[in-house]
């Protein structure tokens, strides 16, 4: 069964949303039907090597982020985020052991602000004061061409204001944004692996340690946990 099952997987083309050439993908399938385990390995090496191969064409990789968001942190409600809009660039190298090396340039990545224009709780926008800047600094992973599987290394600063009357230090937080699960002391996530038109769901539980700034401290129950569920969509060419 699972000789099949991984014959199936790589002729589905879910590589990066490229197809894998039909004879392979045929092959696969009818050895499978045929009851021909060793047909069925054979034909879905042929489709995995074709994946391959069509993978190593790849150099570039445009990352947008959707609507369909969330976030939380410490014991407070899980709020939406709609993050249409943001996004990056980067570049795509291939590994020896068939997996891509993904990493974006954060100069070019652009996620929108925690604020009441792109965040709510249960319909209700976050108090307009309240505006939480996302800077990245990195975002760099890999890719697992033959399942969809996606692991990125996530670091940003944020940034905390409440009109001009506040504004607190940089907030770090680092995480590993993945389409498996992703678990923390309060918080846990299941994300989704990249189908074949490129769109995956990220999660990340991240530990958000005590500030300088006591009211951050107080107001967000620091040290806690911080989940963020990210929709996006990755483009290679």
């Amino acid at each position: 069964m699972q000789l099949v099952r991984g014959g199936l997987l790589a002729a589905s083309g879910v590589l990066l949303g490229t197809a894998v050439p039909a004879q392979a993908a045929q092959a696969a399938a009818g050895a499978a039907a045929a009851g021909a385990p060793a047909a069925a390995v054979a034909a879905a090496g042929a489709a995995t090597e074709a994946s391959a191969a069509a993978a190593q064409h790849f150099s570039k990789v445009l990352l947008s982020t959707l609507a369909d968001c969330e976030l939380a942190v410490s014991v407070y409600p899980t709020f939406s985020y709609n993050a249409a809009g943001g996004g990056g660039s980067g570049s795509v190298t291939q590994r020896e052991d068939g997996l891509l090396n993904i990493r974006f340039d954060p100069s070019t990545l652009d996620i929108p602000p925690i604020n009441a224009q792109h965040a709510s709780i249960i319909g209700i926008p976050i108090p307009p004061p309240l505006n939480i800047a996302i800077v990245p600094q990195r975002l760099e992973g890999t890719l697992d061409p033959a399942t969809g599987r996606v692991d990125l290394d996530f670091l940003a600063s944020f940034e905390f204001t409440a009109g001009p009357l506040y504004r607190a230090a940089p907030l770090t937080v680092a995480t590993t944004l993945t389409t498996e699960a992703s678990d923390g002391v309060l918080r846990h996530g299941v994300g989704q692996r990249m189908r074949a038109d490129g769109r995956a769901r990220l999660v990340g539980v991240a530990r958000v340690p005590r500030t300088t700034d006591g009211f951050l401290n107080t107001f967000l129950m620091l040290p806690t946990d911080a989940l963020a569920v990210l929709s996006a969509e990755l483009t290679f060419s």
